[in-house]
């Protein structure tokens, strides 16, 4: 065996600057191998013991021993059956490969290397098929995993540059007659690149995997094994294959279908037989139209971090899990934890910076992933091949680091991890398991990380039962409203009541709040709740009025996305006047921290004060900006938080509070205090003029019968 000086010496050359640890020589057309090379610390793995072999023995015998790593003995397997070789290359057009896969040095070895394989074919002087295999010990991140982001971004700004200066677009038609696609072939190959598939399962597969390179699609809707309608179906549940616009082609039969493809994101439509310069002028529309490379760009990266948007971040874990059927891997959230008060209190560019320092830190990871997703503003994702390396430790070590490289003090990041993921679960579903988990942890402090296992599945199949009965809980009036009494500070009488909600399980017993308000605030059912609270408070204070009874206000709470519902102020408004009471005696209460998380906040509060509600902000002292607050809105009452109150007995604390007090009550303002247990508490803040106590000290939430029998008892 002979090779030219040239092909030596590029062999030679890659293996000085790289490293090889290993080079064959491999033949495929007449299937043996040389070996060039092999490292002093790798044992050469030999069949038979001659120096020429069978490369298809040799991927054979190393898929068998135990070099290899279990999970790639498949792959080495496919490797060994010489006419998939030859066909891999045929079909690439003789373009090098790659693979990764683990391997020990040594079959005594304890540890497994992880491995690159390249191999570079080319046809000799003697229409040969030969093949320079490469192995070296993969150094690097992006050695065998697909391209980091960045490199994503720059190959995607050379595809836009190269079509802004006039370079071919790449198309693909679908069209099971030969003849049909032939006839479209020659029509555009001049003007376009072009791939070609025979049935719709076929394209699903090119464009799966070849998205980025593929500016439209020309489709035919009646074929084998996948037709058109399906091909449509199944591209529009993914929003990155679904911007990527599709010409239909149809006969003058077919024109009932039309509607149905409109429904399904069609951009335009053909009719065969084919006018060329229709065909063209329509093609050359929907391209023009759907590739505005901002928005292109826009739908796969995220503008600040460059990393993968939520969507694409789903698209590329199918990507990988299809591609990879040998393989088990992970998926890691983490969370940067209260990204929208960081904003409101260091500004909105410090938040920026906080966002893309902690997407850097994320990528230098000393576990890395395969690739990285911005799925929230406030939230990322990792998705990369199982290990072991996750631990309690690294993760707490790795949110520690992540502080420190902070811009902002004391940042708090939450990390959830669903290790060796279903592959068989869509990967939007996979995300949520990882969220899940991280949020069983998101109000425990000092915790960095939370898996995805059994008690999370426990959570949300509790949780999924209570979403489910909730409706049925609104209509057969579950939820019980309950009061916390108010009492004057100097007469020790009620002069009021704060509403709030109870649910009566099918077993009679009580399911507590802090089970299901979080959840009815995550999935958007809380509006509904605390309209259900407002209605019956409403229907109380109208019997009590009915009966003769004092009224006395007795405030519900809001939630911020009831605050935000269109048109709420004017519901709220129409139900008390539907019931036929006076707003004023349905104060409503919202908390400090929503209070300045928001602009808007002014105006709808504002809203509710010029309609003749009483506003309470609820939890003051609780937030960061508690004296901003009280500029920014309009309180007729301050209810000073639990925590403020704990502080009584030290002379900071008493201080803080009694200047707290003393500044609402020359603003005009009442003051609750909330969270009352003991008589020391009680006689400080009679001592300092606070106007009413809440708290067990007097009463805790009981129900409306027993709350009917304490007033009468005052």
């Amino acid at each position: 065996m002979e090779l030219s000086d040239s092909l030596m010496y590029t062999a030679m050359q890659r293996l000085i600057l790289l490293h090889y640890q290993k080079i064959l020589y491999v033949d495929l057309t007449d299937d043996f191998y040389s070996v060039l090379k092999v490292s002093d610390n790798e044992w050469n793995l030999k069949v038979g013991g001659t120096e020429s072999l069978k490369i298809s023995e040799w991927f054979k015998f190393f898929a068998e021993s135990a070099l290899c790593y279990d999970a790639d003995r498949e792959t080495f397997r496919m490797f060994s059956n010489i006419d998939n070789l030859r066909e891999m290359f045929r079909k690439n057009g003789e373009k090098p490969v790659r693979c990764s896969y683990k391997r020990k040095n040594k079959p005594d070895d304890s540890e497994f290397h992880q491995c690159v394989m390249e191999l570079f074919p080319y046809t000799d002087k003697n229409g040969h098929l030969i093949v320079f295999l490469f192995v070296r010990e993969a150094t690097e991140r992006n050695d065998y995993i697909p391209q980091s982001s960045v490199e994503q971004l720059d190959e995607k700004k050379q595809l836009i540059e190269r079509r802004s200066n006039g370079g071919k677009r790449k198309i693909l038609i679908i069209e099971d007659n030969p003849i049909s696609r032939n006839i479209l072939v020659n029509f555009l190959k001049e003007d376009y690149d072009i791939v070609e598939a025979e049935n719709g399962l076929v394209g699903l597969d090119v464009l799966f995997y070849n998205y980025r390179d593929i500016s439209a699609v020309i489709l035919d809707l009646y074929m084998p094994v996948i037709d058109g309608f399906e091909f449509l179906q199944k591209i529009q549940s993914n929003p990155i294959l679904a911007a990527i616009p599709v010409l239909v082609a149809t006969s003058a039969s077919e024109g009932d279908d039309e509607e149905r493809c409109l429904e399904l994101g069609v951009s335009d439509f053909v009719t065969k037989p084919y006018n060329v310069a229709v065909v063209k002028m329509r093609l050359g529309k929907i391209i023009k139209m759907r590739e505005d490379a901002a928005h292109f760009f826009i739908s796969e990266y995220d503008s600040l971090t460059g990393l993968y948007t939520k969507d694409a971040f789903c698209h590329h874990i199918d990507m990988t899990i299809n591609g990879n059927p040998g393989k088990s891997f992970d998926l890691v959230v983490s969370n940067i934890d209260n990204l929208h008060s960081i904003e409101q209190f260091y500004g909105r560019e410090a938040g920026r910076k906080v966002v893309v320092q902690m997407a850097e830190s994320i990528k230098n990871c000393e576990i890395s992933a395969l690739f990285y997703g911005r799925i929230r503003d406030d939230m990322f994702a990792g998705f990369g091949f199982h290990t072991k390396g996750f631990s309690d430790s690294y993760f707490s070590g790795q949110a520690s680091r992540m502080a420190e490289s902070s811009p902002i003090a004391n940042l708090q990041v939450k990390f959830g991890v669903y290790r060796n993921v279903d592959k068989n679960a869509p990967a939007s579903v996979l995300l949520s398991r990882a969220v899940s988990a991280m949020e069983t942890i998101s109000r425990q402090y000092g915790v960095s990380v939370a898996y995805y296992d059994e008690k999370v599945v426990e959570k949300q199949e509790h949780d999924d039962a209570m979403e489910s009965a909730f409706e049925s809980a609104i209509e057969k009036e579950d939820f019980e409203v309950w009061y916390q009494p108010k009492y004057s500070a100097k007469t020790k009488k009620i002069i009021g009541a704060e509403a709030l909600i109870r649910w009566r399980g099918k077993d009679g017993k009580l399911i507590p709040p802090g089970e299901f308000i979080p959840l009815f605030e995550k999935d958007g059912l809380i509006p509904v709740l605390d309209e259900y609270v407002f209605k019956k408070v409403c229907c109380y204070q109208k019997k009590r009025q009915s009966d003769g009874d004092e009224i006395i206000p007795i405030s519900v709470n809001l939630s911020r996305a009831s605050m935000f519902r269109k048109d709420f102020v004017k519901n709220y408004i129409g139900i008390a006047g539907r019931v036929g009471i006076e707003p004023s005696v349905v104060p409503i209460e919202i908390t400090e921290s929503m209070a300045v998380k928001s602009i808007s906040v002014k105006t709808f509060a504002e809203d509710l004060i010029r309609e003749g509600f009483s506003l309470h902000m609820d939890d003051f002292g609780s937030g960061y900006s508690s004296l901003a607050s009280l500029q920014i809105l309009r309180f007729d009452v301050i209810k000073l938080d639990k925590s403020l109150i704990d502080f009584i007995g030290t002379p900071g604390g008493e201080s803080l509070i009694r200047h707290t007090v003393a500044f609402a009550k020359e603003s005009g303002m009442s003051v609750v205090a909330e969270g009352v247990e003991t008589e020391q508490q009680l006689k400080f803040l009679q001592s300092i003029g606070c106007d009413s106590i809440q708290g067990f000290y007097f009463s805790p939430p009981i129900s409306q019968g027993e709350f009917e029998q304490l007033l009468k008892k005052c």
